[in-house]
């Protein structure tokens, strides 16, 4: 019973001298204002981020109609300078093509598939493959990848064409984070 009375003393004197030294804390609970002055903030900054997204995507749509322009007139112009005779018109032999159709149109190289290079030692956790390579992008501007090669190893690395690109990624990420790298 004494160390209970004790207890509820010692906790009361405490609070009390807390409060005689920094003083009694003003408490805003019913301040209108200030719920409305914060709630205009944010909803200011959702209409910026709003604006930022539309001219971004409208730029975005710009840039592909652009493309997509360029290709179609690179198509048309490619196309209309195959030395193909136009259908319908005769031949140097004095046959009529009427009957043929052009033939088609051979299709574009495949795209090289990009090597993949690990250059640093395999993580324990995805995890911290994933910190590390969430570090890596933001400061060399790199896309990485993380491979798992079993259960407890990850490793990073990137894309890269030739030798000459690999060497010159190595040495844009030793220069960015100065890590020693081999090959770089």
């Amino acid at each position: 019973m004494f160390r209970l009375l004790g207890f509820l003393i010692g906790s009361l004197t405490s609070i009390f001298i807390i409060l005689l030294i920094i003083g009694m804390p003003t408490l805003h609970l019913d301040d209108e204002q200030e719920n409305q002055r914060r709630y205009d903030a944010a909803i200011e900054k959702l209409r910026m981020k709003q604006q930022e997204i539309e001219s971004v995507t409208g730029r975005l749509t710009e840039d592909v109609a652009r493309v997509a322009e360029t290709f179609g007139s690179g198509a048309d112009a490619a196309g209309s300078t195959g030395g193909e005779e136009p259908v319908g018109l005769p031949a140097e032999n004095g046959a009529t093509n009427a009957g043929t159709t052009p033939p088609p149109a051979e299709p574009p190289p495949a795209p090289v598939e990009p090597s993949w290079y690990s250059f640093w030692n395999p993580f324990r956790s995805e995890i911290a493959a994933k910190g590390f390579v969430a570090q890596l992008e933001r400061v060399t501007g790199i896309d990485y990848r993380i491979v798992k090669v079993k259960s407890g190893v990850y490793e990073v690395a990137f894309a890269y064409q030739d030798d000459a690109e690999r060497g010159a990624k190595l040495s844009q990420i030793s220069a960015a984070t100065g890590l020693e790298l081999p090959g770089s």
